[in-house]
């Protein structure tokens, strides 16, 4: 059997152990997601959507950008000493800081 292009496991026979980790990993890196860079109208729009959210005590869902897969998070704004919190329905806060490195 020779090694050509096209012979992926004459190619793959002849990758040391250490490569093929490496290989691996740059690929796993090269599938990284970059997080969206979002203008000052989106920010006033998530702004004026978590003001209303707050003072109607409506639900709200808020996808995360992840680096592999996004986040979901769904609940009820809620203001607490100052700092926005998104509560679930089983009563978990989660801050919401933590999501957008902000509030």
């Amino acid at each position: 059997m020779r090694v050509t292009e096209g012979n992926l496991f004459a190619s793959m026979r002849l990758t040391l152990p250490e490569h093929r980790e490496m290989v691996e990993r740059l690929e796993r890196e090269a599938s990284r997601r970059r997080a969206p860079e979002w203008t000052e109208d989106r920010w006033s729009e998530i702004e004026y959507v978590l003001a209303e959210a707050l003072g109607t005590g409506s639900q709200v869902r808020i996808s995360l950008f992840g680096p592999h897969e996004d986040e979901v998070w769904e609940g009820v704004p809620i203001l607490r000493n100052g700092r926005v919190y998104l509560e679930a329905g089983d009563g978990a806060g989660r801050r919401l800081k933590t999501a957008f490195g902000l509030l």
